[in-house]
């Protein structure tokens, strides 16, 4: 059974995205995860590959991992919201350990492939241990990316302060993956 954070300035905060699928009941993280794969099997994935989401802008933060099924061996699409930070692109892992396209780069770290806007190419990746890493990469995102931080876990930018928050429970359970293109 998941713990709830103690704190209400601890993240991710009630009502976000990251909140219903790290704490909710398991009903509601079903319910919640069963809505995110409709919406991106018949709206993300089918428009990205038609070329529409890279067209309109969507190729700047929302990107294509394509992964081998580690039960199946089949390959899998997944849509993510990426960030370039330092020329290296940023994926945080919302559920943790427990997202199924994780498991799968994990399983299968050479056919790792990304299409970011409208090139696909094969892909190295690192998985940020450090919590002091992780904690630097949340202050960078909620100073590039308030709005974006305030629907995903909970940031509130008129009364968070980036220097002062502590993201320490909620990097605990996140991870955040480096993707590198392979030479």
């Amino acid at each position: 059974m998941s713990e709830e954070p103690s704190l209400s300035r601890s993240f991710p905060r009630p009502g976000s995205v990251e909140y219903k699928f790290l704490f909710a009941d398991k009903e509601q993280k079903q319910k919640s995860l069963k809505r995110w794969k409709r919406l991106n099997k018949y709206f993300t994935i089918p428009f990205y590959k038609i070329g529409f989401i890279p067209l309109i802008g969507g190729g700047k933060f929302i990107l294509l991992l394509f992964t081998k099924g580690r039960k199946t061996g089949k390959q899998r699409i997944t849509p993510l919201e990426y960030r370039t930070k330092d020329g290296i692109i940023h994926v945080a892992v919302g559920r943790g350990k427990k997202a199924h396209w994780f498991q799968n780069m994990l399983a299968n770290p050479d056919s790792v492939k990304i299409r970011k806007g409208f090139k696909k190419f094969p892909v190295k990746f690192e998985v940020v241990e450090s919590i002091e890493e992780k904690n630097e990469f949340l202050q960078w995102y909620v100073q590039k990316f308030a709005f974006d931080a305030g629907f995903l876990f909970g940031w509130d930018r008129k009364k968070d302060n980036p220097e002062t928050a502590d993201f320490t429970s909620f990097t605990k359970l996140l991870q955040i993956v480096r993707f590198y293109p392979k030479h």
